[in-house]
């Protein structure tokens, strides 16, 4: 008995340790994505506000065996050139470089329900307990070029064929660790009492052996109604922040018995309509947690379900979010996602959102100030002229009611520099290559303007200039296969001249330098169209014009229904989808892979009757 007394004090203990390190309030957090990251991710991401990232998505089998979409969190064979998972590649390298943001790994969603299964027994959440906390201390390597000697760690990993080390190549900068876990606890049906209390001993398990002094973390994911009253699902009061949903209530036993265990918990607060009252759900989430400090209101920029069809919440509504929960004392706000985005934003314009959701938000939970919010008009009238080897860019000024601060310049869609006039030269630009540019104004509040008209320009290659040969443009750019993340790019040798190197161009950005006339290009995302030119280059430093421009797609092989047919699982089915169930006919209202589990008439949020 006094055994047990003792490791019951110092479970305890433990439990009460883990609770006094979770006082960060006003965390900025987002889900970081693997499908959708683009290369080049890692440059933008430094200049996120986001202190917390939730990589997106870990699961685990009956035996406890543990993988990731994408394998976002497996350590890749090391290349010298390019790691073939620009995920993994993307947030090792910003943790190493800022140790102050934490990288955690998301389990669960609704595509992964069946993981809830898995922890029924003892024997189950043992082992995957053990796995978890392996999973936590495990030293992911991190992989750099062009590392000054001292800054590489352990022995050199590729060398000439004269020993010497190549430090243009991936070296080992260093490792990092994962911070922590985030349960990401949902089921297209009820969660049941059995299954909140199984959630409950695993994450108890996992903090006893991370011990008391550990600094990992765990949080938890839950529905927005997941602490209304359970009379909510069928009849409406004050106290309801939706109504006729199966879930209101479904995690209160949860939330009253793992107050020392999570250190937040993430408010689904964003996927239920224009009319969701998302400070009553935080209320109720208050009242059974008994600690606004821990409790993460969620955000999404992306389309999201509603009833009535998909929509995606304003910018305006969301910085009023971010606001209101930091006047009210809540722990922060969480966006799904960074990453993958449905309304065609690309990662710089997605950190910039989420930094001005964290400007709405102020620091330490005082009031936020009044921020200005009105964005200056698009420049107009673009136009490009070309004189020599430059390309000019002059446009008519934007309006703003506080006064314009500058411009951007963006080139082939990404941004390439800055200007504070309505005229800017690129000389930078390559002959024999057409870009396209737009301009995007912004004011000293950081707003930006929507984008000017698009303009193309090219400046006429030259074969030959003075004295000097230049090699020939590169021809005959092709690909000989393509996967999924993929591309075998070919071309035919350069030999007018002796040619040393070849720079590879994706998007108007050099992604690799290759003596060889073929490249591999790994780590692409799915079913994108990406352009590619080449340029030759002497020993002596001579470049030619560029090869022609050649547009290359990865493969897709996502599975599409038929506009009609059956219900099958195993399926992706599209939001409009028409399928019969039983004899009756449906409407697919999200896009969503079809698992057992998920028939049209136990996930109503997912399907309508016709």
């Amino acid at each position: 008995m006094l055994n047990k007394l003792r490791i019951a004090i110092l479970v305890g203990a433990a439990l009460l340790t883990q609770s006094a390190l979770a006082a960060d309030q006003n965390r900025t957090i987002s889900y970081l994505t693997s499908w959708g990251l683009p290369h080049g991710a890692r440059a933008d991401l430094e200049n996120t506000k986001v202190d917390t990232f939730l990589l997106s998505f870990g699961k685990w089998d009956a035996e406890g065996n543990i993988n990731s979409s994408d394998k976002i969190i497996d350590i890749p064979p090391y290349n010298p050139w390019s790691l073939d998972n620009n995920a993994y590649e993307t947030w090792t390298t910003l943790k190493l470089d800022h140790p102050e943001k934490k990288m955690m790994v998301a389990f669960g969603g609704q595509n992964d329900e069946i993981i809830w299964s898995y922890i029924t027994s003892q024997v189950q959440r043992e082992k995957l307990a053990n796995s978890l906390v392996n999973l936590l201390k495990t030293d992911y390597p991190v992989y750099k070029k062009g590392l000054k000697p001292e800054e590489m760690q352990g022995e050199c990993l590729s060398k000439d064929d004269k020993g010497t080390c190549q430090m243009n190549h991936n070296q080992k900068a260093g490792t990092v660790q994962l911070d922590g876990i985030d349960f990401d606890f949902e089921k297209a049906a009820r969660l049941t009492p059995e299954e909140n209390n199984n959630l409950l001993k695993l994450s108890q398990r996992i903090r006893q052996l991370l011990g008391p002094n550990s600094k990992k973390m765990l949080s938890l994911t839950t529905y927005h109604v997941g602490a209304d009253p359970i009379e909510c699902s069928t009849a409406d009061s004050k106290d309801c922040s939706y109504v006729n949903s199966d879930h209101s209530g479904e995690v209160l036993p949860l939330l009253s018995k793992s107050k020392g265990v999570f250190d937040f918990y993430n408010v689904m607060a964003y996927d239920a309509g224009h009319n969701f009252k998302y400070k009553v759900a935080m209320s109720n989430y208050a009242k059974a947690l008994g600690d606004k400090s821990k409790l993460i209101l969620g955000t999404t920029i992306n389309k999201q379900w509603a009833p009535g069809g998909n929509f995606a919440e304003s910018k305006e509504n969301n910085l009023e979010r971010a606001k209101w929960q930091a006047q009210n004392q809540y722990g922060g706000f969480f966006v799904w996602t960074l990453g993958s985005n449905t309304e065609q934003m690309n990662m710089e314009h997605q950190v910039e959102y989420i930094n001005d959701m964290r400007k709405a938000a102020g620091d330490n939970s005082t009031p936020a100030p009044d921020v200005d919010y009105t964005a200056p008009t698009a420049p107009a009238n673009l136009q490009a002229s070309v004189s020599g080897k430059d390309i000019t860019l002059n446009w008519q000024p934007s309006t703003d009611n506080v006064g314009v601060t500058g411009y951007w310049i963006y080139r082939d869609s990404r941004k390439t520099d800055a200007t504070p006039f309505t005229t800017w030269k690129d000389n930078a630009a390559i002959a024999g290559v057409e870009y396209s540019y737009h301009v995007v104004a912004h004011d000293a509040a950081g707003n930006r303007s929507q984008a000017s008209e698009t303009v193309n320009a090219k400046i006429v290659q030259d074969e030959e200039e003075d004295a000097v040969v230049h090699p020939h443009a590169p021809k005959g750019l092709t690909v000989d296969s393509v996967t999924k993340n993929a591309l075998n790019l070919r071309w035919k040798p350069v030999n007018n001249v002796t040619v040393t190197k070849y720079h590879v161009y994706r998007n108007g950005v050099k992604t690799a330098t290759t003596a060889n006339s073929e490249l591999r290009e790994s780590g692409l995302t799915a079913g994108t169209t990406y352009r590619y030119y080449v340029i030759a280059e002497t020993a002596k430093g001579v470049q030619s014009a560029a090869s022609a421009t050649f547009t290359a797609k990865t493969s897709d092989d996502t599975v599409v229904a038929p506009s009609e047919s059956d219900w099958k699982t195993g399926t992706a089915y599209k939001a409009g989808t028409v399928v019969t169930y039983q004899g009756k006919k449906y409407r697919c209202l999200q896009s969503h892979s079809s698992i057992e589990t998920w028939n049209p008439v136990a996930a109503f949020s997912l399907w309508k009757a016709l």
